[in-house]
């Protein structure tokens, strides 16, 4: 096990025992109603990494959570509608891949509801994992605060297994 911390501030690749079955670096719509949990953005280390919960999601069986590392970071942007709502769920109705050419990777977010996100870098990581001590089902955000509903959900300090992942070095 590690701290999905660890996965975003390593350099190195962590694979493991067997490879995404839907990658979401290179297949388009793979992470079709994943959840935006958040994001973090490091200029020191030139890197970007998003936070998914997936047990919303439409093609992965397994898994509660996913992380993706974006590194020699290139680009980082989110853009959304202001929410009335103190918490939301924004879950993904489009991913769009751009692959590894001349110009670096990127991906191109939608959200609902209104929301969008692009981030390009040289490379990306995809892990899929198993956040431990959360719940099977996602909380109820409406009329909750984020301290309320914390524990439900997979978060930088959770302890995790990485179950699949996938990677655009050296492609």
């Amino acid at each position: 096990m590690t701290l999905v911390e660890n996965l975003f501030t390593s350099q190195d690749y962590s694979q493991a025992p067997e490879p995404v079955g839907w990658d979401p670096l290179r297949e388009q719509d793979a992470l079709q109603d994943a959840q935006l949990l958040d994001c973090r953005v490091c200029p020191t280390a030139n890197r970007a990494a998003l936070l998914f919960d997936m047990r919303t999601a439409s093609y992965y069986p397994t898994g509660n959570s996913a992380l993706l590392v974006v590194s020699r970071l290139q680009s980082f942007h989110w853009s959304g509608a202001s929410q009335q709502q103190k918490l939301m769920a924004f879950s993904v109705t489009s991913s769009r891949v751009f692959g590894s050419t001349g110009d670096g990777w990127r991906l191109d977010l939608e959200f609902f509801p209104e929301g969008t996100h692009h981030v390009r870098g040289e490379q990306a990581d995809f892990y899929l994992l198993e956040a431990h001590g959360i719940p099977e089902a996602p909380p109820s955000y409406p009329g909750r605060e984020l301290d309320q509903v914390r524990d439900e959900l997979p978060s930088w300090n959770s302890d995790c297994t990485v179950l699949q992942s996938a990677t655009t070095r050296g492609t």
